[in-house]
């Protein structure tokens, strides 16, 4: 019969801790004498209280040390979260609110308190709403990511575009958005698409080029001009229109005004599609973008 005694209550013993409670227990110079190793011996009982305890306490010391790590990261992620410098949230199906960093709310122009548990179609225009909703319905269906573009209302009466990516949760059942300001971008684009119509609808001929003399675009009034299709000329060099009897020296007079001045202005004679040469007054006008690539805007009229 096994006479070893087992305390009431405990845990099955861990070797590795039970050797480490040993280890304390020396150094604390608590460990019992030779004649304690009887099992009877009431000295050897006090000892395996002795470990017990010391068990307990590196315990102890373990999940204290464990809840410090997990404090610290979720302190981590607290400040990644609240602070982060983008726009943060936490959607249900609905397109509800469970959670949003100040970033997010800032951009919706209130207190952090009041997002939470609203829906975020209540800041959408209006308009954008229904293709807030049909994004939201195919990041659910599909699973798979899905973004869209829609304008934030103010309550100044004013709007602001953004873009909103979203990323199914690991629960299936919310999603992870981020949200971006766009607004910049989109009055770029705008702004760009609106120059588009007036370079294609622009009375005079006009056409684009690098600063090599390839053409990249031309607009209706050209082709009328010329008879030449876009699809003819764009990715061609400009001498296309040059005549056999164009002025020796012209094309470097104009190169060296260019970079002077950043235009020129003269007569030229132009060869048409069908070989006809027209007489016109051209215009070339250097337009760097911001990062200094220059084009060349190019314009005919009747002299």
């Amino acid at each position: 019969m096994n006479r070893e005694h087992t305390l009431q209550g405990a845990s099955p013993a861990d070797p590795d801790l039970r050797m480490r409670a040993h280890e304390r227990l020396y150094e604390q110079g608590r460990m019992p004498g030779n004649g304690a190793a009887h099992l009877d011996n009431p000295q050897r009982l006090v000892h395996e209280l002795q470990v017990h305890q010391v068990e307990l306490e590196l315990q102890n010391e373990q999940l204290e040390a464990a809840r410090a790590w997990i404090e610290a990261a979720l302190a981590s992620y607290i400040e990644l979260f609240d602070f982060a410098p983008v726009a943060y949230f936490t959607l249900d199906r609905a397109g509800k609110i469970a959670e949003a960093n100040l970033a997010g709310a800032r951009l919706l122009g209130t207190e952090r308190a009041r997002v939470i548990d609203k829906r975020l179609g209540v800041f959408v225009a209006e308009a954008d709403r229904g293709r807030l909703a049909a994004c939201l319905k195919s990041l659910f269906a599909t699973q798979s990511d899905a973004q869209c573009e829609v304008a934030l209302a103010a309550r100044d009466g004013g709007s602001r575009t953004v873009e909103l990516r979203t990323t199914l949760s690991n629960n299936g059942e919310t999603c992870r958005a981020v949200m971006i300001d766009v607004s910049r971008r989109s009055a770029g684009e705008r702004r760009a698409q609106r120059l588009a119509q007036v370079f294609t609808r622009a009375p005079e001929a006009m056409f684009l080029s690098d600063q090599q003399g390839i053409i990249s675009d031309v607009n209706d009034a050209f082709s009328a001009l010329t008879g030449y299709a876009p699809e003819d000329v764009v990715g061609q060099h400009q001498r296309l229109l040059h005549c056999e009897s164009r002025a020796a020296g012209l094309d470097q007079d104009v190169m060296r005004l260019l970079a002077l001045h950043g235009s020129w202005r003269g007569a030229v004679r132009l060869r048409r599609s069908d070989g006809d040469v027209v007489e016109l007054i051209q215009q070339i006008d250097v337009l760097p973008d911001d990062s200094g690539v220059q084009t060349w805007v190019t314009r005919f009229s009747r002299p």
